[in-house]
């Protein structure tokens, strides 16, 4: 099964995010495959296809660094696109990644090593994709991007989530395999409110 590793956000900011994706599209000269809102999270580590028996050592790897980082927040306050804007083949937003973001990654990276996976980075950028491009894009996405209000929005990332991704002709649907909580973070009663 194809899965990753993500941060998932709150109903709230999906909504925010929503509206801003919605507003570019329509200023976007280019084919763009836009991503579902409730399929938005932040990026942590794509893991690829696994044996689903695996799945018990990654809970486990997890759980051993999220045990160690209390909940941390990241903040959402710029559109950026990777490589670039001028010919972007990923849009998102997002913003400079946190100590803890970037503590996180690090540490999974050593236990996912160890469970055989390959080396991972450390991202510089907390992100949370909104499209993918096909093709070239006509005009610079800087262009539409100064025409719309930049974010200026605050995720407080209290979990980690393993995704499962099945791809279909209407798009990827994503289904939780494992939920594990930071230091000091999700308590009973945010359960039903930040369900993935």
């Amino acid at each position: 099964m194809r899965t990753f590793l993500c941060i998932p956000i709150q109903n709230d900011l999906r909504n925010l995010i929503s509206s801003v994706a919605e507003d570019l599209r329509k200023r976007v000269d280019a084919h763009a495959s836009w991503v579902q809102p409730e399929n938005y999270h932040v990026t942590v580590r794509f893991l690829g296809e696994i044996d689903p028996m695996l799945t018990i050592d990654l809970k486990e790897a997890c759980r051993e660094v999220t045990g160690q980082i209390p909940s941390f927040d990241i903040s959402v306050d710029r559109i950026g696109g990777f490589p670039n804007l001028d010919s972007p083949r990923v849009l998102w937003v997002g913003g400079k990644a946190p100590a803890p973001f970037r503590n996180l990654l690090s540490d999974l990276n050593s236990n996912l090593s160890a469970l055989g996976f390959p080396a991972g980075r450390v991202e510089s950028i907390a992100h949370i994709t909104i499209a993918r491009f096909k093709g070239r894009v006509r005009v610079p996405l800087s262009k539409g991007i100064e025409q719309v209000d930049q974010p200026a929005w605050t995720l407080r990332a209290d979990r980690l989530v393993l995704m499962e991704s099945r791809l279909t002709p209407r798009g990827a649907i994503y289904s939780p395999l494992f939920t594990v909580p930071f230091a000091g973070g999700i308590h009973a009663g945010d359960r039903k409110e930040n369900a993935v």
